[in-house]
């Protein structure tokens, strides 16, 4: 006798329940697993909710395994799943943490593909992560959570772009940073994060302007980021990475 889409859901569920406990176990292999049986009773079941449940946690999963190319994909499918998603119900608490979830996952996957050496692939991660990031923007122009991420994300776009020898388009990419980091200062001034986030992106410019020989743009933003450090300094002493950043910092200006 053939089962009912409640006894699939329910199915669904408690496969999708162990999924997550064999993942806090660490158990990565038997929890894809359980995971493709919920998505199997769920698909059944015509049950898009769990469905959208088992994609969240996907890509997840597959990176752990170090499959890092079908996360990739997973991450891709589920973005733009989430995108049109809200573009019926811009509200849904479930679909904006999922997004704001699957951003965080694309653009740390990018860092990984970047520190492995695989910039085609990091390219790709936080292209997808900025696209979409754009699109809340439009929706949501003053959500902190998206200026941030955008602005993280073009400064990390601008490093690989600038280690792959295009310096122009890692200069765009520093000066859209900028705009804004400055754009979040200009409502937060205090904002520790922010404020070091902007001086990351100064110190990629100053670096990026002294390959080119362009001294006095150099000068111009290391004097910026040492200003913003030795401020960040101030309110927190003890602190020996911004330290080493302000050191650095001082070096490159002195070096010029």
């Amino acid at each position: 006798m053939p089962e009912t889409p409640e006894q699939l859901r329910e199915e669904a569920v408690i496969y999708f329940n162990e999924t997550v406990d064999l993942m806090q176990k660490g158990r990565y292999e038997e929890a894809l697993e359980y995971l493709q049986k919920a998505e199997r009773a769920a698909q059944a079941a015509k049950d898009g909710a769990i469905l959208f449940h088992t994609l969240k946690v996907r890509g997840q999963l597959l990176q752990s395994l170090g499959r890092l190319e079908e996360a990739l994909e997973t991450y891709t499918f589920s973005l733009r799943t989430n995108e049109k998603l809200l573009s019926q119900d811009s509200e849904n608490k479930l679909y904006l943490d999922t997004l704001l979830m699957n951003l965080n996952n694309i653009g740390n996957l990018g860092n990984i593909f970047q520190r492995a050496g695989n910039f085609q692939s990091s390219q790709k991660c936080y292209e997808i992560g900025l696209e979409i990031c754009q699109k809340r923007l439009e929706a949501r122009p003053e959500s902190e959570f998206y200026q941030m991420y955008a602005g993280n994300t073009l400064n990390n776009l601008g490093e690989l772009l600038a280690g792959m020898g295009q310096t122009e388009d890692a200069k765009e990419n520093y000066e859209k940073a900028l705009k804004i980091h400055e754009t979040l200062l200009k409502n937060y001034p205090e904002n520790t994060e922010y404020l070091s986030d902007a001086a990351m992106t100064l110190n990629n410019l100053g670096t990026l302007f002294s390959k080119k020989g362009q001294i006095e743009e150099a000068k111009e933003n290391f004097k910026k980021a040492l200003e913003i450090l030795e401020t960040l300094n101030k309110k927190d002493p003890e602190n020996k990475k911004l330290k080493e950043e302000l050191i650095q910092t001082q070096k490159k200006l002195e070096a010029l």
